[in-house]
């Protein structure tokens, strides 16, 4: 009878362990993806909710812009929009900018008789102001020193950039501190020079964030036959030279292409605006909130 217990108690033992190794499987595989999401488009390089603050002192009667940019970060295109607090007496618009294409004519000389400058277009694309440069070899033939200069006045910074004959390397960086302009500086970093002295063509590239709010004018030089010593040609045609920062011109001058909403950005686009805020004569004195959201453009 003991015998038999045991037995039967053995075969309990075996059907358990049985059962215990015969447990089925949930899955014949799995895939795990971590994925990170970039916004598609992105105002002035923040995500939201982000809201960009900005504040102004103005009087009745005056209108300002400020400048931004859009970014596309995304491979498909995406039509966008504008939406604008409505407030009486208050007027918002948008701006993209233009080309600013200059002739021989539009600058003074030094010499009146010479107009040594062919030509030079300044134009603005993916957040670099470029100025390109030509002169009119004939005109200066035999030349031994050629360049040009750029003068900015930015918020905060006075400053100048370009090709200067006599230094001893290019392109120059100046700043104007404490009434004096100062030694050449390291030159900060986007901007960029090409040509160099004696040459008849250059480029210049300075990156809209140290032109924000700016004004500019532009040097160009030569020294040829009868006229040593660097003869100059200046823009715009009222500037006098280096320690005039009153007759300069606008950055935002060029900001003369109304913005046609919606708009559609390209996959990988950035568009380069302005916001321009125009106050009635009329308006009442306060603290206006005017709220501008980019949102994508209904479905047509």
């Amino acid at each position: 009878m003991q015998r038999k217990k045991m037995l039967i108690a053995g075969l309990a033992i075996a059907l358990l362990i049985g059962v215990a190794s015969a447990a089925l499987i949930e899955w014949f595989g799995r895939v795990k993806m971590t994925a990170t999401v970039n916004q598609a488009v992105v105002l002035d390089g923040v995500n939201y909710p982000t809201v960009i603050g900005e504040t102004a002192t103005v009087a009745g009667g005056v209108s300002f812009c400020r400048y931004h940019w859009l970014k596309s970060q995304t491979s498909v295109p995406v039509a966008l929009t504008f939406e604008t607090s409505q407030i009486d007496g208050i007027t918002v618009s948008y701006y993209k900018f233009g080309d600013l294409s200059l002739g021989s004519g539009d600058f003074s000389y030094r010499d009146p008789t010479v107009h040594y400058v062919s030509s030079v277009v300044l134009s603005i694309k993916d957040g670099v102001a470029v100025w390109t440069i030509d002169l009119d070899g004939a005109l200066i033939s035999g030349h031994w020193s050629t360049g040009t200069q750029l003068l900015v006045v930015a918020p905060g910074k006075i400053y100048s950039f370009g090709i200067s004959p006599g230094a001893a390397s290019q392109p120059v960086y100046k700043e104007y501190i404490s009434g004096a302009w100062s030694s050449p500086l390291p030159v900060p970093t986007g901007m960029e020079a090409t040509g160099n002295v004696n040459d008849e063509h250059f480029v210049l590239k300075i990156p809209l964030n140290y032109l924000v709010g700016g004004m500019w004018a532009i040097n160009i030089e030569a020294s040829w036959a009868g006229h040593s010593g660097s003869w100059w040609a200046r823009y715009p045609t009222k500037w006098g030279g280096w320690y005039d920062f009153e007759n300069v011109v606008d950055i935002y001058s060029l900001a003369t292409v109304p913005l046609v909403l919606p708009f559609t950005l390209e996959p990988g686009e950035r568009l380069d605006f302005v916001i321009c805020y125009s106050f009635d004569l009329l308006i009442q004195a306060g603290t206006y909130d005017i709220y501008t959201t980019v949102k994508p453009a209904p479905a047509s």
